[in-house]
């Protein structure tokens, strides 16, 4: 008689032998960890998060960054090569992989710096290659692209050539997970934040109207350290 209480996997194991019934119940388990440590699917456009973007605090970018207009030209002749620009075979058009630097734990338990991909992204002549200074000696470089309407809008020039201020604002709240997210980015396709990451709401100024119910995407730790509360930033 089977027992109305035995789940199907149990009854399924029953007729096994009993060292296959444990693998299963080890390959199950683990099966569970992973899906509660991967990463967490996130929309940054729920009320939930509206509230929260409108309690955070405001911030505007302080950075200097490196930055030039993309050409037709260089696209084709492959000079952004090293900046992460890249030929994609699959859609015959251009896009820039973007990463970012993360803190990792070594087998020795000491941490080390990795650099990984954050998203991918289309490219077009016309918008900006930008790079971000990096936070520590030997860290990959952080390249980017803007659009042209979105970079004269955000950032301003400086004495020296190819050097650009940032000026852009937005409420910052930092990840309130726990864990790796993954979220739905507003220029299209994927964008990836480890458990240390921020989450970002551009807007105009300081009140809550401006804020974006849009523009909102991850910040790494790294993207996150060229902005400062606006208080002490202006």
């Amino acid at each position: 008689m089977i027992n109305p209480e035995t789940t199907n996997n149990d009854q399924q194991d029953q007729g096994k032998n009993p060292w296959e019934a444990m693998a299963n119940k080890v390959a199950q388990e683990a099966a569970a960890e992973q899906h509660e440590t991967g990463p967490v699917q996130v929309d940054l456009k729920t009320p939930d998060y509206d509230e929260r973007f409108r309690q955070a605090e405001y911030y505007i970018k302080k950075a200097k960054i490196q930055a030039e207009q993309i050409t037709q030209e260089g696209l084709e002749s492959g000079a952004y090569a090293d900046r992460d620009i890249r030929l994609d075979e699959e859609t015959g058009g251009y896009v820039i992989d973007t990463y970012v630097m993360r803190e990792k734990t070594a087998e020795d338990g000491s941490t080390v710096r990795v650099a990984e991909l954050e998203d991918t992204r289309p490219v077009v002549a016309g918008e900006w290659l930008a790079t971000n200074p990096t936070q520590q000696e030997g860290d990959r470089a952080n390249n980017y692209a803007i659009p042209d309407e979105t970079f004269r809008k955000r950032y301003e020039a400086t004495d020296t050539p190819g050097v650009y201020r940032g000026k852009g604002k937005a409420r910052i709240i930092k990840n309130p997970t726990g864990r790796p997210v993954v979220i739905e980015a507003p220029w299209g396709g994927e964008q990836n934040g480890d458990e240390n990451c921020y989450f970002c709401a551009v807007c105009e100024d300081e009140t809550e109207a401006s804020i974006s119910s849009d523009n909102r995407y991850i910040l790494s730790e790294n993207d996150f350290a060229a902005y400062g509360p606006a208080s002490e930033v202006e």
